[in-house]
């Protein structure tokens, strides 16, 4: 976990190395996890979902080429606090030279939810955001949530926690883009443990 001067110098140091090799630019991902890892630490296990896998999640993530920034949040985080934090995060990213277009942020249920908040008060239309198994009524219910982005929402069918996005990404911010996938794998909400 890095401190914010920290991680802007960290940044810094990565986008004028890129640049200086003459290197595309590397792209960004910030992950949010479950709640699940608030509670029970980086590898945590539910009785009904199995092991929530999240350093095997990180790890796949920087497989795919992203420079990959992702906090594990204390127990109970605030979810508000949490969202600004991300935009933080996005914010110094954008300042420090990286185009919108290399951002993605990923959250899955309490994360995505977090992620949905980020989006919402980011309100920029170039970055990339991914929800999974995020949205339920506190999303969909919710006439005044606006998100903005290149937005993908992910659900499984056989998830009773996590639920279609469709009524919240059909009030989406103009200029933005929406995509839902169901997926139908029959692992509940585990479906995005690993």
């Amino acid at each position: 976990v890095m401190k914010r001067p920290i991680f802007r110098t960290a940044l810094l140091v990565a986008v004028v190395a890129a640049s200086a090799c003459g290197q595309a630019a590397p792209r960004y991902m910030i992950y949010l996890h479950g709640r699940i890892v608030e509670d029970g630490g980086r590898l945590p296990t539910d009785s009904t979902f199995g092991v929530y896998q999240y350093d095997a999640i990180l790890d796949s993530l920087r497989q795919g080429g992203f420079v990959v920034l992702s906090d594990q949040r204390p127990p109970k985080a605030n979810s508000d606090s949490a969202a600004t934090r991300v935009a933080a995060q996005v914010d110094s990213l954008v300042q420090l030279g990286v185009a919108p277009q290399e951002i993605t942020v990923v959250g899955f249920s309490k994360g995505g939810w977090i992620a949905v908040l980020a989006s919402s008060r980011l309100q920029n239309p170039a970055i990339s955001f991914v929800f999974m198994g995020a949205c339920g009524p506190w999303t969909n219910d919710a006439p005044d949530l606006h998100v903005a982005g290149r937005l993908l929402s992910l659900y499984e069918t056989s998830d009773s926690l996590g639920v279609s996005c469709a009524p919240m990404l059909a009030r989406r911010t103009p200029g933005s883009a929406a995509r839902e996938v169901a997926l139908d794998v029959g692992l509940g909400h585990g479906t995005f443990f690993q």
